[in-house]
């Protein structure tokens, strides 16, 4: 009996084993760890109040936000998805995005990236990220270019 009763509980754990998120947080549910970013803060959705999000404040076209994170041995690429809503965007203005992915040495690949051109709209982003070449300690989505703010939700990599 108590060796059906270790079998049951070793197969109850499975589930939860396997179904664990690569990224911690992808809601932003209310506080920002274990992201980092300074130019970010958690507030509440504009158009569902008891939804938090990130908001960020780009900074002269500029943010980052980061993650440590380690790549699933087994996967050669990757699904990332997100929810983004720009304050100022323009096809003359675009914010663009890139999603970077450093090794312990800070080396890193650039791996996804898209322009927001068009403001006041939820655009929900989907791309397939293929495995870059070194060892993927942290994961940035940034910016380079763009002004006024954007709204961050739902950011996963699956």
């Amino acid at each position: 009996m108590r060796s059906c009763t270790a079998i049951l509980v070793a197969l109850t754990a499975l589930p939860a084993l396997a179904g664990d998120p690569i990224l911690k947080n992808t809601g932003f549910d209310k506080e920002l760890k274990p992201w980092t970013c300074d130019e970010g803060k958690i507030a509440p959705d504009p158009e569902k109040k008891d939804n938090s999000l990130l908001e960020v404040e780009l900074d002269g076209g500029v943010f980052g936000l980061i993650q440590d994170f380690k790549w699933p041995a087994d996967k050669k690429e990757l699904i990332l998805s997100f929810r983004v809503k720009a304050s100022a965007a323009t096809k003359d203005e675009p914010v663009q995005w890139r999603l970077r992915i450093y090794d312990k040495e800070e080396h890193s690949a650039l791996v996804a990236g898209a322009k927001v051109e068009k403001s006041g709209e939820w655009i929900t982003v989907k791309t397939t990220v293929k495995r870059p070449e070194l060892e993927a300690v942290s994961l940035m989505l940034e910016s380079n270019r763009g002004e006024g703010k954007l709204w961050i939700d739902d950011l996963k990599l699956e």
